[in-house]
C-alpha cells in the first residue's frame, strides 16, 4: 500500500515546554481503550473518543460520541467529519493537542508495519522514544515540581525545569521556613527517567515535611541527607541547593550540596560567581560537606542557581553550552523572569535537533526595589 503524501501528527506540549508527538494513520482511533491505535490515558478522554481519516492530503477527524467532546480551535464538533488543517488546536475532553500536517519525507516508501495497539510509542524532540503511559506520569510529576513560584513583595522569580525524558529526577520545591522566610530547594537525582523520577517524588514528599520545621539552608539539606541515607540505592545521590529569602532585610541564605556555586547579576550588569563552595552530594555520606553563604541583595540584582546540566547542554556536534554563554545570557536579561525565558530559548536553540541528555533546572531571583 503506498504511503500517504502527508505525514500527520498530534503534538502534546506540557507546561515545562517539552513536547511529544504521535503519528496518525488513516483509520486510527484515539481514546483510553487499550485496543485503540492512539492510546491517551487521560481521565477526560473517552475509551473510543475520535477517529481520523486521511485521503491524499485531506485529513478529517470524527467524534465518536465522546462524553466530554472533541473540539477544534475551541469549536465543539458534532458527529460529522471535520476537515483539519496544519496548526489546528485539537482538544479531546481536556487534553490539548496540536495538529501537524507535513509533506511525507518519501511518498513512495512502503507503509509502516502495523503498530501494536497495546503499546503505542511516541516521539519526542531529538528522536527519543518512550511509552505513552509516561504521559500521565509526566503530568503527575509536573504538579509536584513545577507549580508557579510564589509572589512576594519586592521580588520577581523565574524558574525552568525541563526533563530529558518523559519523567525526570529534577525538582523545585517552594515553601515557608519556620522563621517565616520564603524557601526554595532545587535539586537533581543522579540518573534519568523513571528511576530518577521515583526518588524525585520521595524527595518532594520529604520537603513538604522538612522545610516548615527548619530555620536554615544547612538544616534543610542535612535533614534531606539523613532521610535519603535510609532509602537511596548504592551509587545514586542527590545534589541540591537550598535558598532562604528574607524579603524584609533583603538577605538570601544559600546552602549548596553538590551544585554549581550560582551566579549573581550585579546592578551594573556584570555577572559574577557567588564564590560559595559546591559541597558534596546528599545520600552518600553521613555528614557531607555543605557550602554556605549569606548575601545582601541590592535592588536590581538577579541571583541564579542551577544544576550543572544547564551549562552542559550539548548541540548536535557534541559541543557544550558552557559557563561563558550562560553568563552572557544572564547579563543581557532584564530581570529574573526574562533570564529564565532567555536561558530556555537559548538552550532549545543550541541543542536544536540533538537529543537532550539531561534534565535542565534553574531558579532566578530578582530584588526589584
Amino acid at each position: 500500500m503506498p504511503m500517504s503524501p502527508v505525514r500527520v501528527r498530534l503534538q502534546f506540549t506540557d507546561a515545562l515546554g517539552a513536547g511529544q508527538s504521535f503519528d496518525v494513520a488513516d483509520g486510527d482511533v484515539c481514546g483510553r481503550d487499550p485496543a485503540v491505535n492512539l492510546l491517551f490515558d487521560h481521565p477526560t478522554v473517552s475509551r473510543r473518543h475520535a477517529q481520523f481519516a486521511i485521503v491524499d492530503t485531506e485529513v478529517d477527524v470524527l467524534d465518536l460520541g465522546s462524553a466530554n467532546g472533541t473540539f477544534v480551535n475551541g469549536k465543539p464538533l458534532d458527529q460529522r467529519p471535520y476537515r483539519l488543517s496544519d496548526g489546528d488546536q485539537l482538544r479531546l475532553g481536556h487534553l490539548q493537542l496540536r495538529v501537524i500536517i507535513d509533506p511525507a519525507e518519501d511518498a513512495t516508501a512502503p507503509a509502516p508495519e502495523s503498530r501494536d495497539p497495546h503499546l503505542l510509542r511516541t516521539t519526542q524532540h531529538g528522536g527519543v522514544q518512550m511509552e505513552p503511559q509516561l504521559l500521565m506520569a509526566r503530568i503527575a510529576q509536573r504538579r509536584m515540581v513545577s507549580d508557579p513560584p510564589p509572589q512576594f513583595e519586592d521580588y520577581d522569580i523565574g524558574q525552568l525545569i525541563v526533563p530529558a525524558l518523559g519523567v525526570g529526577g529534577d525538582f523545585i520545591h517552594w515553601a515557608v521556613a519556620n522563621d517565616g522566610r520564603q524557601a526554595v530547594v532545587m535539586g537533581e537525582v543522579s540518573g534519568k527517567g523513571v528511576a530518577a523520577g521515583i526518588y524525585m517524588a520521595f524527595v518532594s514528599g520529604l520537603l513538604f515535611e522538612i522545610i516548615p520545621h527548619c530555620g536554615s539552608a544547612e538544616e534543610i539539606l542535612r535533614r534531606m541527607n539523613r532521610a535519603l541515607r535510609r532509602v537511596i540505592e548504592p551509587g545514586l545521590s542527590v545534589t541540591a541547593s537550598a535558598v532562604l529569602i528574607d524579603s524584609r532585610r533583603h538577605i538570601v541564605e544559600l546552602g549548596c550540596a553538590g551544585h554549581p556555586p550560582g551566579l549573581v547579576k550585579l546592578v551594573g550588569g556584570k555577572v559574577v560567581d557567588l564564590g560559595i563552595e559546591s559541597g558534596r552530594a546528599l545520600g552518600r555520606e553521613a555528614e557531607p560537606a555543605i557550602g554556605l553563604l549569606a548575601r545582601h541583595m541590592a535592588a536590581g540584582e538577579v541571583l541564579m542557581v542551577s544544576t550543572d546540566k544547564v551549562e552542559e547542554a550539548q548541540n548536535p556536534a557534541g559541543q557544550k553550552l558552557g559557563h561563558a554563554r550562560v553568563i552572557e545570557v544572564l547579563s543581557e536579561a532584564s530581570g529574573a523572569t526574562d533570564a529564565a525565558r532567555r536561558l530556555h530559548s537559548t538552550i532549545r536553540e543550541f541543542v536544536s535537533s540533538a537529543r537532550q541528555q539531561d534534565d535542565l533546572t534553574l531558579v532566578t531571583i530578582e530584588r526589584i526595589c
